[in-house]
């Protein structure tokens, strides 16, 4: 039976994806009911006609689960609920019986406009495509920028050789690539960044409508949630929020990221006009230098694509991004970069970097996005 989730269910989807994961299960549960109970009861766009859904069986209980995220989109006038869906998870004993694809169907058939997710393995993305949905190819490829080419190479070898997250000597490492790096990430030639705030991106988004048709209905408490979230998430590294404005002092862009010293700095937003594209990603690169980072890695997103060509970037595999809606007009807008949906907006950035309460000992990391 598929049935809405409920808070009583929360131990046994914990136990689920703990061991679909690999990770102790009495150890984790906690911390992990502490992760779903945020995000999908108390997001303030939580939606009780998007909810997550498990599959629960006469004998054995809950043994599927798909999470669900409402978030809100504007077109013109109207208010778009996009389905944000993840993560989908089957007990092993009931895989043969489908349990995920029965999950995704009533999922995808509900009373949303959009269903979305962006960190598709495999075989989820070749089940949303039977079921209707469409790969968003762009979306689905990741690009990367070195921006310490000398500490990221002997990084992956120290990795590679002895399992270390930073290489040794480091200073010396530092000091061949300072030179480097005022070549690969200069000081930006023009404007000033500030602390990116709820008000700032709002207003930021207002401003760009025209460029993308379809934008984040964003507001000041969905913010605050979604940017404490980020904190608590730091996916490899603190986060970054700054807001670009030009020389006469005017708002052009906007940058979210996640930074790591001596490792690599994740995008999850970029915001941009065409015009101003080039000018956000030098204070973006340039910040993540000065944290630190090593590598500055993306995903293609429409409006970056020309900018990126020009740059040379490297591309690197990523998670399939996927979407499905029953209005043509709507995949389009997605496929074509007029819908403004970055990895701020999807399940991306929602891995459970928590910590169990009963040990206080972190929790393994997350199954990292291929690269």
């Amino acid at each position: 039976m598929i049935r809405a989730l409920r808070r009583d269910d929360l131990p046994a989807v914990a136990a689920l994806y703990a061991n679909w994961v690999g990770w102790d299960v009495e150890q984790t549960t906690p911390g992990l009911v502490a992760f779903f109970t945020r995000t999908m009861f108390e997001d303030p766009h939580h939606d009780p006609e998007l909810p997550s859904l498990v599959f629960e069986d006469a004998r054995d209980g809950v043994v599927g689960v798909l999470g669900s995220r409402t978030r809100r989109f504007a077109l013109r006038d109207r208010t778009l609920r996009m389905a944000c869906s993840g993560p989908l998870v089957a007990h092993p004993d009931h895989r043969s019986r489908g349990v995920g694809a029965l999950l995704l169907r009533r999922y995808l058939a509900g009373p949303q406009e959009l269903t979305a997710a962006d960190r598709a393995l495999d075989d989820v993305e070749l089940m949303w495509r039977k079921l209707g949905g469409v790969t968003h190819t762009a979306a689905s490829a990741g690009w990367s920028i070195p921006v310490a080419p000398s500490q990221l190479v002997a990084g992956r070898l120290a990795q590679r050789a002895a399992g270390r997250e930073l290489p040794p000597g480091r200073r010396l490492l530092r000091a061949l690539d300072t030179p480097i790096a005022r070549r690969l990430a200069p000081a930006p030639r023009a404007g000033r960044t500030e602390l990116l705030g709820p008000a700032e991106l709002i207003d930021l988004v207002r401003r760009l409508r025209r460029r993308f048709p379809i934008v984040p209905a964003y507001d000041e408490p969905y913010l605050r949630w979604l940017f404490a979230e980020l904190e608590v998430a730091r996916i490899g590294g603190s986060v970054v929020r700054r807001l670009v404005l030009d020389e006469r002092d005017r708002p052009v862009g906007s940058y979210v990221l996640f930074a790591a010293d001596g490792g690599l700095a994740h995008i999850t937003q970029v915001i941009a006009g065409d015009d101003d594209v080039p000018l956000v990603m030098e204070h973006l690169l340039h910040d993540a230098a000065e944290a630190g980072a090593v590598d500055v890695r993306g995903r293609f997103e429409p409006h970056l694509l020309g900018w990126l060509r020009a740059r040379r970037c490297r591309m690197l595999r990523a998670d399939w991004t996927v979407v499905h809606a029953r209005e043509p007009e709507l995949v389009a807008a997605a496929l074509s970069g007029q819908l403004l949906f970055s990895r701020l907006d999807g399940e991306w950035w929602m891995v459970p970097h928590t910590r169990a309460p009963a040990s206080g000992a972190p929790l393994s990391p997350a199954p990292a996005a291929p690269s």
